[in-house]
Formats: C-alpha cells, structure tokens, sequence
C-alpha cells in the first residue's frame, strides 16, 4: 500500500510543476534507477523517496533525457532460469527447496517453477525477498 501512495504522491508532484528527473549517464533498458544515475532538471539530487528510484526502466535512456513512471516498470525479482527458494507453507507445516523459473516476474506477480527435485512445473507468487511461495 505505502509504495502505490509514494507512486501517487510522486505524480501529484510531478502535475504540480515539480522538476522532472532526467539521466545524467545512460541507464539500459533493464537497469535500476538510482539516486546517482538520474537528477532533476536543475541539476539538483534527487531524493530517496524519488518513485522512480528502485523500479527499472523498460527502454535505454541516454543522458539529459527524462525519465517517468512510464518509462519504467518494477523491478524483476525473480529472472528467467534462476534457480529460486521454493517454500510451501500449511500451518506449521513449511517445506522449503530449489526451482528453476520458467519466465520472470517481480514481487506479487505468479510464476511458473521447475522444482529440481521432482522435475515437476508448480506455480507460486513471488515474494519481497525474491522466493517463491507455492500453495
């Protein structure tokens, strides 16, 4: 919930006349946005609340270019053909292994996993630490 009202209030500055946030080196397509690769339009620092810090962006952005929420998507958690902690939780009961990810996905989204012991595909939803939780 906090992160959907930072991306709100972020917007809400944004429609207000607030700096835009531009490169100040290139950033890849795929790469996270941080503090240090992008400033506002003045050339000042943006801060750490900035939305667009930590989410990736979805095309290359070279340098003096500005960057918007639409430019960027969250950032994956979980890559294609990593191998990832798969848990099963029921109750008390918690079983824990490795998978293999079929495709790739960011935190809450659903993914299709390998499960390397059984050699069997269950799909589970990603969690904030990057492990997948099967049901």
């Amino acid at each position: 919930m906090i992160p959907a009202i930072a991306l709100g209030l972020g917007l809400a500055a944004h429609m207000m006349g607030a700096s835009a946030s531009v490169a100040t080196e290139v950033i890849r397509a795929g790469d996270t946005v941080t503090a240090a690769n992008i400033s506002t339009e003045t050339g000042s620092m943006v801060s750490s609340d900035n939305p667009l810090i930590g989410r990736e962006v979805r095309r290359t952005v070279y340098v003096g270019q500005e960057l918007s929420l639409d430019d960027t998507q969250p950032a994956r958690l979980v890559r294609r053909n990593q191998v990832v902690t798969v848990k099963f939780v029921s109750g008390a009961l918690e079983i824990t292994t490795t998978g293999r990810a079929m495709s790739e996905a960011t935190e809450g989204d659903s993914v299709s996993i390998l499960n390397l012991n059984s050699k069997k595909i269950v799909s589970g939803i990603v969690q904030s630490d990057g492990w997948v939780l099967v049901q």
